[in-house]
């Protein structure tokens, strides 16, 4: 019987009782595959008890909030406060002199690469010469507690001389636009990170054979993850010169790479301790590699586990989101309802820094077509820079933008051929052995 339905076969006893006797049963086969028949390989169909259920709904899963350590401090992250800048100076004298801290730390402190290793290497662990978006780190705070750290990163002084501001991406892709990306890691023009294509048949033919053409334009927005946890991690030095990583996170070698970087330590110095985790969604592959080298950087300097948990303003502000879209669709379509072609262009807003968007991008790129067999495609996909928060993964990862578009598209067609009966043939036919359009 399934796990979550045990229950209901004992409904005429009262709920405490039904309640201990689940939780025996799950105490009793916590971790035994073997009392339940199942083998390697052979979990589909069948009920599987999680590992971690019983310490979750007894309150005993250790997040890294709960977790403290012998003389831990309290980190908190000095951020930007406008949106693109030089910085031109950075006085933390007030912050030094505040009760409880136990140090600071800029640019000029880290021991190994001021980078975030992601994919690319253009974000900065701590700006040191021009911030890109409001929220970037610039410095960094270790106190004896939490409210002190806090009270002490509000006395930074930031000397800024302010640069052009692009928030909109259609305005970063004009040639008149501001350079607003690290230009080491542009592929077109000023501000685009990545140009993708992807080409199938004849397109102009496929057009020209169509009784109906449709064009459309779609948009959507941001969309913040909402996880109950909020980024947070843990770094404990040792005597061996080696750091621990305590962390909420989805991808603890990722963490590991970049926190190694940071510190100019090889991997074999950096151990990685995924702790339980309350949600991710994608909000957890490359942002804990950018929380985990600040809290890194801080007891590295200190010599001293240091504890970095975002609140829930600090992380909605500055956390990675999903890719805000614009997407252009044309498609064209005989009056039997079979497709003849299409034709896409999207952007993708991906923010100041690289982080996952070129992946992001691709897999947009490949679902452009949507589900449907047509022989002759057109895509063109980017993704590019601008004065906002870095975008990252989002469930879906590219997908659901245009998703959106190309059945919001076959809606339109289907309202101009009269009829959307054509659309359930479309869908079907795709199931056939046929090469679908790809890179």
């Amino acid at each position: 019987m399934p796990a979550a339905n045990r229950c209901f076969p004992l409904a005429s006893k009262p709920r405490s009782i039904q309640w201990r006797m689940f939780m025996k049963e799950m105490v009793s086969s916590r971790g035994d595959t073997k009392s339940k028949g199942l083998t390697p390989g052979g979990m589909i169909g069948a009920s599987v008890l999680r590992p971690d259920a019983v310490d979750k709904v007894r309150g005993e899963a250790k997040y890294v909030g709960d977790l403290v350590f012998t003389g831990m401090l309290y980190g908190r992250i000095i951020r930007s406060t406008v949106p693109h800048a030089r910085v031109r100076g950075i006085n933390l004298s007030r912050v030094e002199s505040a009760p409880s801290v136990v140090c600071t730390v800029t640019s000029d402190d880290v021991p190994g690469e001021n980078v975030v290793q992601v994919i690319y290497d253009d974000q900065p662990a701590l700006a040191k010469e021009i911030v890109r978006y409001i929220g970037e780190p610039i410095a960094l705070v270790a106190a004896r507690d939490r409210i002190s750290a806090e009270h002490a990163a509000k006395l930074a002084v930031i000397d800024y001389e302010p640069l052009p501001v692009v928030s909109d991406p259609m305005i970063a892709l004009s040639e008149d636009a501001p350079a607003v990306a690290v230009p080491a890691v542009v592929e077109e023009g000023k501000n685009v990170f990545n140009h993708m294509r992807l080409r199938k048949g004849d397109v102009e033919g496929g057009f020209a054979q169509a009784d109906v053409i449709v064009e459309g334009e779609y948009s959507t927005g941001y969309q913040e993850h909402a996880y109950l946890e909020t980024q947070g991690a843990i770094a404990v030095p040792d005597e061996n010169g080696s750091m621990t990583i305590y962390g909420s996170m989805q991808c603890p070698f990722y963490v590991q790479g970049a926190v190694a970087r940071v510190l100019g330590l090889p991997l074999s110095k950096v151990r990685v301790v995924q702790t339980t985790t309350g949600g991710a969604f994608g909000g957890k592959e490359d942002v804990p590699s950018l929380v985990s080298s600040l809290a890194a950087l801080m007891a590295w300097k200190a010599r001293r586990p240091v504890k970095l948990i975002y609140d829930r303003s600090e992380d909605i502000l500055t956390s990675s989101k999903r890719h805000p879209a614009i997407v252009h669709y044309k498609s064209g379509a005989k009056r039997d309802g079979t497709i003849t072609a299409i034709e896409v262009e999207f952007v993708y807003n991906a923010g100041a820094y690289q982080t996952l968007s070129s992946a992001v991008l691709w897999r947009g790129l490949v679902h452009a077509a949507g589900p449907y067999r047509i022989p002759n495609v057109k895509v063109d996909a980017y993704s590019v820079a601008t004065n906002t928060v870095p975008c990252g993964a989002f469930r879906g990862f590219g997908s659901p933008q245009v998703i959106f578009a190309h059945e919001s598209q076959m809606d339109k067609l289907a309202e101009k051929l009269g009829s959307i009966a054509w659309r359930s043939a479309a869908a079907t036919s795709s199931r056939k052995a046929t090469r679908r359009a790809r890179t």
